[in-house]
This record gives C-alpha cells, structure tokens and sequence, in this order.
C-alpha cells in the first residue's frame, strides 16, 4: 500500500482523535493523569539549593495566642508587631498575604517600613473582571504605597497559572509576587539572583517546585509566627533564618483561602512563593498555542504512517508502543516544558497506528482468502492444460 494511501485512510480517525483530545481535556478527564504525572516531574525537577523565600505562617495557635483570635480584621497592631520584628532582622522585602481593606488598618504608621509589599484584596466578578479593594483601609493605594494583586488562576480546578501584571478595571496592576521580584531586585539582594524577565498579561504555567511543606530538592524554610515572636524576645535570638531573605507573611488559622495545586493543597501564600520561586528560577513557561499542539499531532500521526510503510507489519507493531511513549513525552515537554501533558498527543498516535495495523491486518487475510480460493479452484478443476502430460507418440 502507497504512503499517500495509508494517509488518506489514516486522515478520518486522526480528526476524530484529535476532536476526542481537546473534548476530553475540556471535561477534564485528562486532569488526574496530568495531576499525577506533574508531581512526579515538578519533585524530580526540584533545585538542590535551598529557596531564597521564607514563609511566615499565622498558624491557628498563633491566632489564638498572639493575634488574640481577632479576625475580620485579623488583629491590626499585632500584624505590625510581627511586621516589624521581622524588619530588624534585615530581610531583603517582606510580602504581606493578608486582607487589610478593613478601616482600622488605616491607623497604622507603615511609613518606616519601605521594603514592605502589601497584598492588594480583590473581586472577581461573574464575568471574571478583577476590581481591586482597599490596602490599609486607603482608597488610592497605587500610589502611596508599594502592593500588588495575589491571584492565580485555574484550569480543570487545580491552580496553574499566573500572570506578572494583572488586567483590572483599574488597568494592569502588578501581581503579588511580581511586586516582590522588582522590589528585591531594585535592594540589590546579596546572595539572590534575580534573572531578566519582562511584564507581561500572558498567563504562564507555575513551576511549582517545592510541596505544601515547602520540601523537595532544597528546603523552603517556614517559620510559624508565634515561634517568630517568642525568639525575637531574646536578644541573641537566630536572625540569619530572614536575614537577606524574601519574606511572605501569610495565615493558615482560618483555612479558607486554600486551592488544589498538583502538589496538593495549598494555601493562597504558599502559591504565592510558588510564583515568587518560578520567577526567581527564570520564569513560567508559556502555555503552547492551540495549532502547535495540533501540527505536533499531525506530524505524529504521518511518522507512525511512515513506520508501517518501511517495516514489516510485525516489527512495526513492536516499535509502535515505545515510539508512542516517546513522542508523547517529547511532544509535551516541546510544548509545555513538562512530560505531564503527553494524553494530549497519544490519542492521535494510537489512531493512526490501530488503523495502520487494521489496514495490514486487513490485507493479510484477504491475500490469504485470494490464495485459498485459487487453491479450492485448482483442486477442482485440475492443473491447467498446459502443465498436463501428453502421450509421446512413438513412430
């Protein structure tokens, strides 16, 4: 069979398949396959060397003990006490992921406090437009002082991508982290290398490269707040956890603002150094557009064509798996920087190849139908004429 024939019939089941992808990611069906196989690449893709971002985490005992178990809003002097104990130990910026729109914030004097970024709240509407709120209980914060929106959005539920500048009915903010990055990189951190990124509204794939812990490859260190607080009260108290280090302030106590992360669940300030370590490590990656996933399919399904054109239907079904295997990883690494998304690319692929293998399978037999039906007509009809032996004639 010509290669030109085995495309044409190849050409339905690989529209179909491709139709059958994007549905089935669209549902997300796809989502646990992918959930699975990010977490093993993100642990296996884990730096060794250890997070320049500090977690500082209002654990529900600190709540209770330290914060006086005051919320809405969370206990405003002492957010600042904590602030600002951190601050003398010389953190290169500190990020503060906590809600401050409520008015009785706008009491306190953060003036000294220059290298602190503070979380802008904000609304989703139904038609997904971000209206940003309050910071320290002031109406115009862009201007007075240094915030930034701490969003990240979903696909199929699990959290996955952010932005650096977010588009809000106030024009394109910073985001959170994106804050962070600039505010560090503007102090000249010793020891922090900060890479050349653009700002840019396109989302990217967080790389997330530590657990809900903050483990994997080189630690993250996280420090509850109240424990913060009790050794700051000594004098020789360890300052080197923070010191030259990307502080975020965030509070597990209430447990509401948490999402599915393909690391599990998290909380909104632990996606937020997630982002903060994806920049620092040079970036997200950019989701693929939608025709260079569907040209890699394409040529996917014409290499398995060419595969049953130049080997023998036996050897070519042996080397089908593993060529599927792999180009599937290739194409989703090509494509997303990670080997989590090869379902996009094997459906295709297994089309192509149970046709390709219908096709040989089909002509086996009728080959062999051929032949037992000439067989069956020459046993009944006797050898031809030709191959009859004729008497000799002897004069």
């Amino acid at each position: 069979m010509s290669f030109g024939r085995r495309v044409i019939k190849a050409l339905p089941l690989m529209l179909l398949a491709l139709v059958f992808t994007f549905l089935l990611s669209r549902t997300g069906l796809f989502a646990e396959l992918e959930t699975t196989f990010l977490d093993i690449q993100m642990r296996m893709d884990a730096p060794d060397a250890a997070s320049d971002v500090v977690i500082v985490d209002i654990e529900e005992a600190d709540f209770y003990a330290d914060f006086e178990g005051q919320t809405s809003p969370l206990n405003p002097p002492k957010l600042l006490k904590l602030i600002e104990t951190i601050a003398e130990a010389g953190p290169c910026v500190i990020g503060v992921d906590i809600d401050t729109k409520f008015g009785e914030f706008g009491t306190l004097n953060v003036d000294k406090l220059s290298n602190v970024v503070w979380a802008r709240p904000h609304e989703i509407r139904d038609d997904f437009t971000i209206v940003p709120g309050d910071v320290l209980g002031r109406k115009d914060p862009k201007n007075i002082l240094k915030s930034g929106v701490p969003v990240s959005w979903s696909e199929k539920g699990l959290k996955r991508y952010y932005s650096r500048l977010i588009e809000t009915t106030e024009g394109n903010l910073p985001s959170l982290a994106w804050s962070l990055f600039n505010l560090a990189k503007e102090g000249k951190c010793p020891g922090i290398k900060f890479p050349e990124l653009e700002e840019s509204t396109e989302k990217m794939i967080i790389s997330f490269s530590r657990g809900v812990d903050g483990s994997g490859g080189g630690e993250r260190t996280r420090i509850s707040a109240g424990t913060l607080l009790r050794a700051a009260e000594k004098p020789d108290w360890n300052k080197e956890l923070i010191r030259g280090k990307i502080i975020i302030v965030g509070g597990s106590y209430l447990k509401a603002d948490r999402s599915e992360t393909p690391l599990g669940m998290m909380n909104g300030f632990q996606i937020n150094a997630n982002i903060l370590e994806s920049d620092l490590r040079g970036g997200g990656v950019k989701p693929p557009s939608t025709l260079s996933i569907v040209l890699l399919q394409i040529f996917d399904g014409f290499l398995l064509i060419a595969l049953f054109q130049v080997f023998p239907v036996r050897k070519a079904a042996l080397l089908t798996v593993p060529i599927i295997i792999a180009l599937s990883l290739a194409c989703s690494f090509l494509t997303y920087y990670s080997f989590a998304h090869w379902a996009f690319f094997a459906p295709v692929m297994i089309g192509v190849a149970l046709t390709a293998a219908f096709d040989e399978l089909k002509d086996h037999f009728k080959k062999r139908y051929k032949q037992e039906i000439s067989e069956t007509y020459l046993e009944f009809r006797g050898p031809p004429p030709d191959e009859e032996q004729n008497p000799v004639i002897e004069k």
